[in-house]
């Protein structure tokens, strides 16, 4: 699923509420090179990326920056924006419900030969894009904002 971009570098230094300048110093790097993360002339490296998540207490920068940085993760990990915790948790709970009363049935009747044919292709297509969605949902609950 594609959002609308923002500079996740950025968006990290605003929640903080700092300065360019401040958010450097803080960081232990140069001002030119947060103007640069902000460009997206340069990405950050793992490591500062953790410094960000650290000084905002929001562990969502880590994963937001694993999706930038990397196409294979991109591909492969849901996109998670953040939200309130209890809309998180009844969001999981009714994907959860969801799964166990259609499609767990569904994938163990489609994978106890331990092969997806042609005709079931489709079925399975669609249980791995309901388990997308509890994945995403659980890591919403691990990034959701508390009160």
């Amino acid at each position: 699923m594609e959002h609308d971009y923002r500079n996740i570098y950025r968006d990290a230094r605003v929640t903080a509420g700092l300065t360019q300048e401040r958010w450097a110093e803080l960081l232990g790097i140069s001002p030119d090179a947060v103007r640069q993360y902000e460009t997206d002339k340069i990405t950050p490296s793992d490591a500062v990326a953790l410094r960000m998540a650290e000084a905002t207490g929001q562990q969502i920068i880590c994963y937001w920056h694993l999706l930038h940085k990397s196409r294979a993760a991109a591909q492969l990990l849901p996109s998670v924006e953040r939200g309130s915790l209890p809309q998180a948790v009844l969001d999981l709970i009714v994907l959860t419900e969801d799964f166990q009363q259609d499609g767990m049935k569904t994938l163990a009747r489609l994978a106890a030969d331990g092969k997806i044919s042609a005709d079931e292709r489709r079925a399975y297509d669609e249980v791995l894009e309901q388990l997308r969605g509890l994945i995403a949902a659980a890591l919403r609950v691990q990034f959701a904002e508390e009160e």
